[in-house]
């Protein structure tokens, strides 16, 4: 016998409607996102649970809204949406005040390293994700350095402009141009959000950007050195990293973070036979691999694992991963927690071989907060 009842069956749209207008309240959406955080902890399956749970529910939620406050350990606050997987991985954090937006260990290194410089250059911005811990960083030591943000794309620079003034940071200087080999040029973005990569087109294309070198930049503003440069240009740190031939051959060269992806660079001979690391192995640089996931998981209290150039695996499907280039390591090593290891990939995955893809750290996965 059918059981009947005073409660109409709701249809997909109802229950999405829902969601939109219960997630416009900032106060719910809150609780509700927490409240799915602890349920995610407690999980048989918590990666299902993410999946499969969580972020369907923090997407209906903020189809009314579009972003969402996200607080850090550290004081700063990120409004971010659904638009990347950098924005979804930092919604679906398991802790509730992370200490990093993306890519913990190359987060934790580039803080350190840029306590101390004077004028840090940050190209591929995007809302800020690094170069804003930076800075706050500085201000927090009491320092007067000076982060020169470049982010091509207009909505993440418009994210990444809100996101500074939202938390009061006036040592963020935010570009909306594209580091390249020459000035004056002009780009076009092709791809998705946090992985569009440039490409020269003609000075009358519509929605191009225009090109300044990291050189040029340097002798317009008058700056009397860099000490740090990070770039994540999906394909173009090499460009780059050409127009800071001047820079990085100067007296002062500063240390360099940057990106290497083997969908734009051809690594089948080993990194020190790259183009882009031969440049830095040329100019007396130092060269290794960040092993680092990318995502957002808490990596607090564990070493930097860095893997020399000439010994990191390579193999495995077409994939990036994060390069630190240094003439001082020896300082470096001294100032931070940091391990060199050998024969293992940069890339942190948990579902991969443990011995080539988890941190060899043995203490990492209990972590001290």
């Amino acid at each position: 016998m059918a059981v009947v009842t005073d409660f109409p069956d709701l249809s997909g749209d109802q229950i999405a409607e829902a969601l939109s207008v219960a997630g416009r309240s900032d106060e719910l959406r809150a609780e509700v996102f927490e409240a799915l955080r602890r349920e995610q902890a407690k999980a048989n399956e918590p990666a299902r649970f993410k999946n499969e749970v969580r972020w369907p529910i923090v997407l209906g939620l903020l189809s009314g809204t579009k972003e969402h406050a996200v607080h850090l350990a550290n004081g700063l606050v990120f409004q971010v949406s659904a638009d990347s997987r950098i924005e979804r991985a930092l919604l679906l954090s398991d802790d509730a005040h992370p200490d990093h937006v993306w890519e913990p260990q190359t987060t934790k290194l580039l803080v350190t390293l840029g306590r101390i410089a004077k004028n840090i250059i940050v190209g591929g911005a995007y809302i800020g994700d690094q170069a804003l811990l930076i800075a706050k960083a500085i201000v927090d030591d009491g320092g007067n350095g000076l982060v020169h943000a470049f982010e091509p794309m207009s909505i993440p620079f418009e994210k990444l402009r809100r996101n500074i003034e939202a938390n009061g940071l006036l040592n963020v200087l935010p570009h909306q141009l594209a580091l390249w080999s020459s000035s004056h040029k002009r780009v076009r973005l092709d791809g998705p959000l946090a992985l569009a990569s440039s490409q020269l087109v003609d000075d009358a294309a519509v929605d191009a950007i225009e090109t300044i070198t990291i050189d040029d930049y340097v002798a317009e503003q008058r700056l009397p050195s860099i000490g740090l440069i990070m770039l994540d240009l999906e394909g173009g740190e090499e460009e780059a990293l050409q127009g800071a031939a001047g820079v990085l051959g100067g007296p002062q060269p500063p240390d360099v973070v940057f990106e290497i992806h083997r969908s734009f660079v051809d690594w089948s001979a080993g990194l020190p036979q790259t183009s882009i690391v031969r440049r830095f192995l040329d100019l007396g640089y130092d060269v290794f691999a960040i092993r680092d996931f990318h995502d957002n998981r808490s990596m607090a209290g564990q070493p930097i694992e860095l893997i020399p150039a000439d010994s990191v695996y390579l193999e495995g499907p077409p994939h990036g991963f994060n390069v630190l280039a240094t003439r001082r390591f020896s300082e470096i090593e001294l100032s931070m927690d940091l391990r060199v290891v050998r024969d293992v990939s940069p890339k942190l995955l948990l579902e991969k071989d443990p011995r080539l893809h988890h941190p060899l750290n043995t203490s990492w996965l209990n972590p001290v907060h």
